[in-house]
């Protein structure tokens, strides 16, 4: 038999034998698929976007759960401050080959956490505890919290991010007041290097930040791209960038030098924590008071910010931030 084989035949025989001892349970996950694992869970492999999945994790106190690293293409500075021993994990992905099965087997995970479903059914296949995560609708992360409070008896947690996450939205509306469309600024997130504008998320955010979003038409697509022509007619007067040096060529464009935000310098990268706020992360509720401090700054102060972030962190991380920590956060990410 070929060590492959018979990984995937010891793993099923655990299984077995839990299962006989009733140690088992059966959950739903987001894609209706039913999967058994372990009671207990203390190895948790993440696969697809790692650092989205870890932060989830992360906000369980599970850090050192995690029994895989991040793919070097993936990898984020914070994710490290966060969770130190990530550094030392074997890595089980890469966007050149793909998925190391036999090294994900190797890892004994109770618990494969994904968001693509091609990758659960293979994993299923072989016998592997992969649950499906979905969030595509800004609460979809309320359900998935909720999932995985269930997964890692720890629904207290959940219960309580999601309290937070509606405070801290209720609060920065309250805060902000009615803001009328003709006032809000005109907005534009956009991956510059490839003129699109990456993420659907970002048409959530940036309303609930007092913003009007440019390519906010109601979309179904994740991505929309658009020419260089296109930006310059919609004049957006902020622009949200991804890296330092995405800003850097924006800032560079002769093209560009009439557009509002480059001319009034208002072209900000989005910082970078667990993962970047301007993409799906569980640092959602601070992304939407960035994007209030920068679109009303004489409303929402970068001492209150600040003030959230550290009381963020320290709540669901379990870390206090330096005032340095929380800078370079905020300065978001070097870039290429």
């Amino acid at each position: 038999m070929s060590s492959h084989l018979l990984r995937i035949v010891c793993f099923a025989v655990v299984l077995l034998v839990s299962a006989v001892a009733g140690e088992c349970r059966t959950i739903v996950d987001m894609d209706g698929r039913s999967v058994t694992l372990p009671e207990k869970i203390s190895r948790i492999v993440t696969l697809g976007p790692v650092p989205v999945l870890n932060g989830f994790l992360f906000a369980f106190g599970r850090q050192q759960s995690i029994v895989n690293g991040l793919p070097s293409e993936l990898a984020r500075k914070f994710q490290f401050v966060f969770a130190p021993d990530l550094a030392k994990r074997p890595i089980v992905q890469s966007s050149a080959s793909g998925l190391a099965t036999e090294d994900i087997i190797a890892l004994r995970p109770d618990l494969v956490l994904t968001m693509d479903r091609a990758t659960t059914d293979k994993l299923g296949s072989l016998g592997l505890p992969a649950v499906l995560l979905k969030w595509r609708e800004p609460d979809d992360i309320k359900r998935l919290m909720a999932l995985l409070g269930d997964i890692l008896d720890q629904k207290s947690v959940a219960a309580d991010y999601v309290r937070y996450f509606d405070a801290t939205l209720a609060r920065i509306a309250a805060t902000l007041g009615p803001v009328e469309a003709s006032t809000r600024p005109r907005v534009l997130y956009v991956n510059y290097r490839r003129l699109t504008q990456p993420h659907r998320i970002a048409e959530w955010w940036i309303p609930h930040g007092g913003g009007r979003s440019l390519t906010d038409d109601g979309r179904d697509q994740e991505s929309v791209t658009f020419s260089l022509e296109q930006m310059i007619a919609w004049d957006p007067q902020v622009l949200i960038v991804a890296d330092r040096g995405e800003r850097d060529l924006a800032m560079a464009e002769p093209r560009l030098r009439d557009v509002a935000a480059v001319r009034d310098k208002r072209v900000h990268v989005a910082p970078a924590g667990a993962h970047l706020w301007a993409n799906r992360t569980i640092e959602q509720p601070l992304t939407v008071l960035w994007a209030a401090s920068i679109l009303h700054p004489e409303t929402f102060s970068r001492a209150m910010l600040e003030s959230e972030m550290q009381s963020f962190y320290d709540r669901f991380f379990h870390i206090s931030l330096s005032k340095e920590q929380l800078d370079e956060i905020l300065a978001g990410s070097p870039g290429r």
